[in-house]
Formats: structure tokens, sequence, C-alpha cells
């Protein structure tokens, strides 16, 4: 009961404070950031930590808007994006602890796997390839079909150019061992917005599909659309799209405020159930992946915020408006996820719901991540 009161004492301090921010009440704010700081430890229990770094958050976004320095705890620490090689050790560490990025991964994979049965010649653009955890499970399920692997081209779209280059190396050496026919083409490019079509290497023959997860968030609202029209005239066969299932993107900064503090509550809960406090990996979760995306959402405005996630009935509208039809995801995919969420020792923390043939897996009654397939 001492943990509940003390963690709804933290909302209402922080609500107080978001509210004297916006006002530009800085003496207002300054205090309740004090008493924030006396409470809230980014060591102590998940409301706690949450409060910590919100703390930061509105510290910075004070400090931005005033002459006066208001110096958040950690301050400095970029958006990862793109992410540097030790960020991406870290976000392993949250890829093996929790379901949520597997679950966008083996999701997207089952819709793509589908919509290539019978085809011999296929095509997988990656509009974020990362360090392609995705594709050796897809690269498995394709060398186990019946009647033997099609012909896999993957273009993965990222940066910079050596990091891309690695990466097909590892997919290349695993299909090989795999007996999988493959190819792999780098499309270097630190913003979607600069990709062209030529760069996708299209060809008459293969079947297409095209990946995104967690990435089309990130793309300027002015040029979503033109580059979303430009993956339709690429005639895909499927286009999955994975999201954090969160409203960051509103005009006002209170309304965003709220929306990013029970979205982020759900995560460090989920978070808690599975670390102990004392986790060093789970602090390195927190610090380097979460907290700078809160600082982005709370503190940004304009180019500079990056996180601008939407919530899946505005993908959807967003979708549809450039030509594209809902796919919905079959009960393999259903089955999976249930399967994969079995995984994971955090009792019935997990939760994964329909929606209109979309999948939402979320913590507890909130929803982290939504998962769609298109096609034109």
């Amino acid at each position: 009961m001492q943990e509940q009161d003390s963690g709804l004492q933290l909302v209402h301090l922080l609500l107080a404070c978001a509210d004297f921010v916006s006002k530009g009440d800085q003496p207002s704010a300054l205090r309740h950031l004090h008493l924030l700081r006396c409470i809230a430890s980014p060591l102590g229990d998940s409301m706690q930590r949450v409060a910590s770094y919100f703390a930061d958050a509105l510290a910075a976004r004070l400090s931005s808007s005033s002459a006066t320095a208001v110096s958040p705890r950690g301050a400095g620490a970029p958006y990862p994006f793109p992410p540097s090689p030790d960020t991406l050790k870290i976000y392993q560490i949250l890829y093996q602890a929790c379901p949520y990025i597997k679950f966008a991964h083996f999701t997207a994979n089952q819709a793509i796997f589908e919509a290539f049965h019978g085809e011999d010649r296929v095509h997988v653009i990656d509009l974020d390839i990362l360090q392609g955890y995705q594709w050796p499970a897809f690269l498995q399920a394709l060398a186990a079909r019946p009647n033997g692997p099609p012909m896999l081209r993957l273009t993965g779209v990222g940066y910079p150019a050596a990091a891309v280059r690695e990466t097909g190396r590892h997919l290349a050496s695993l299909a090989a061992s795999l007996r999988v026919p493959f190819e792999f083409h780098a499309a270097v490019a630190d913003k979607l917005e600069r990709l062209r079509p030529a760069a996708l290497q299209r060809r008459v023959g293969e079947a297409l599909a095209v990946n995104t997860v967690n990435r089309l968030h990130r793309v300027p609202g002015a040029h979503l659309g033109p580059l979303l029209s430009m993956i339709r005239d690429q005639a895909p066969k499927i286009m999955t799209l994975v999201e954090q299932e969160a409203g960051h993107n509103g005009p006002y900064f209170l309304g965003r405020f709220l929306e990013a503090l029970h979205y982020y509550s759900a995560i460090f809960d989920s978070l808690d159930a599975t670390f102990p406090a004392d986790s060093a990996p789970r602090m390195k979760v927190e610090q380097c992946l979460l907290a700078p995306e809160i600082r982005n959402v709370v503190a940004c405005e304009g180019a500079e915020r990056i996180a601008r996630h939407e919530r899946l009935d505005r993908w959807r509208r967003i979708m549809e408006g450039r030509g594209f039809e809902a796919v919905p995801l079959s009960p393999a995919a259903v089955g999976q996820s249930q399967v994969l969420l079995g995984l994971y020792g955090a009792g019935d923390g997990y939760r994964l719901n329909e929606d209109q043939g979309c999948l939402l897996l979320g913590w507890q009654d909130r929803a982290i991540i939504g998962a769609s397939a298109w096609r034109c």
C-alpha cells in the first residue's frame, strides 16, 4: 500500500510539474522537480524509475525553453538513431528478455512467409535492417519449405554502409549453411525520406515484400505520404508494419506527456517482472534505450522530435489513404505469438489481442506494440 501511495504521489507531482512547464511557470516547475528528485530514483521501484526519467525529460524541456540552465541527470544523452554499436548490444538484451521485438519479427515473418507461398523468386526490402535479427528464423522457415526454398533477395536499408554490409555478410553465411539461394543488397540511407526507387533494385518476376518494424514513426509527416506512395508503386505482395502502440505525435504537450507516462510506465512494469531490481542489464536498457526516447517525446519539438509514435487506428487511416488494403493476420500468426508469450516467465502479464485482423501485444491492460499487414 505504501508503494502504491508513493506511486500516486509521483504521478501527481509529474502531472503538476508538466502543467507548470507547459505554462512557462519556471519557479513552480523547479519546486516540483526538486520534490520529484527527493522521491524518484533510477534505482528504485518501477514507478520511481519512470518518474526519475520523466523528471529529467521535463528538466531538459524547461532548460531548452529558458535562459536559466536546469541540469537534468545524465544530460546530453542523444536519441540513439542511427543506433551505435553499443546501443545495438543493449537492444539485444531487450530482444532476449522481453517478447516485444520477437513478437514484431515473428508476426511479420509469418505474414511474409504466407504471402510468398508457391513463389520461387522472392525479394524482401527491410526498411531498417540493423543487425538483421529478424531474418535467421525466416531463412530457416524458407529452408524447410516442402518443395525447397525459393531464391531470396534481401535489400537491407540502413546506415552506416559498413554496418549494413556486415549484416549482409552474416546473413549470406547463414543462408549458405541452410542451402537457401540468397543475395543481399545494401541500400544505404540514414533517412528513409532520402530513399529512391532505384536503390531498391526491383526486378521483374520477383514476389516482393516490404518490412518495416518500429521505423515509420521517425519519418517526418511531410515525407511519409510520398514514401508510402513510392512503396506502393513497387507493387509489393505484402507490406508488414509494426509500430509502438502510442499516440506521441499529438500537437498538445500535456496530452502527449500523459500518454507517454502511461505507455512507458507499462513498459517499466514489464521490465520489473523480468529483471531483479539491481540488474545491470535492466539499468542499461532503461538508461540507454528508454530514457533517451522519453526525453525525445517530452523535451523536443519540431525537427528535433524524432519519436512520433502513432496508434494503430491512425496507421490504418494513413495506409488506406495511400491506397493500401489491410491483410488480416492468420490464425498461424496468432498461434505463434501465443506460443512465444508462453516462453516468458512473467505470469499472465503479457496480453495478446486481435483488432480487426491486426495483433496487439501489451502488458496487463496497456497495448505496447501493434502488428499489421497490407497489400496494394
